[in-house]
């Protein structure tokens, strides 16, 4: 009986702070990033990510409208990139957003879709909110001119 007593009180404790945790988080707003990009037709453009605190993956937002590559991915070092490759000789302007992404979603299992653990379940015991500390949530605009590659004018 004292066992179910204890395994009840334990249970209460972690659901009343999975509460409170929820509670105390306090959101800080995303970073805005603009850049405006001049290429020539067919140029290959590529944009290294900003890191973030969980390393979360990036993805796009709102897609590009004139590209033949228009992508996400990792160096040969592992750092976050942007790839960009205009649509085949197309000049004009083009946009893209990206931003970067929570992995591990509230109602996914602690290893999100990585395999590794995550190295919390619960917040240590100095943090102020859930994740052990404020996350950088970014939001990159590339704004893109693309330019003929031919110097004269038609």
């Amino acid at each position: 009986m004292k066992k179910m007593t204890l395994l009840f009180a334990a249970v209460s404790v972690a659901m009343i702070g999975m509460q409170s945790c929820k509670k105390e988080q306090n959101h800080k707003p995303p970073i805005n990033e603009s850049f405006d990009i001049q290429l020539k037709a067919n140029e290959v453009y590529t944009f290294s990510l900003p890191k973030n605190k969980r390393d979360d993956a990036y993805e796009i937002t709102t897609q590009s409208a004139h590209f033949s590559i228009s992508e996400v991915g990792k160096d040969v070092s592992g750092n976050r990139i942007y790839q960009y490759t205009p649509s085949l000789n197309y000049t004009g302007t083009d946009m893209v957003v990206v931003a970067n992404v929570e992995e591990n979603p509230a109602n996914q299992p602690p290893t999100g879709g990585s395999g590794k653990p995550k190295p919390h379940l619960f917040p240590p015991a100095h943090s102020g909110n859930c994740n052990g500390g404020e996350e950088d949530h970014y939001i990159i605009t590339i704004h893109f001119t693309i330019n003929s590659s031919n110097t004269t004018n038609k």
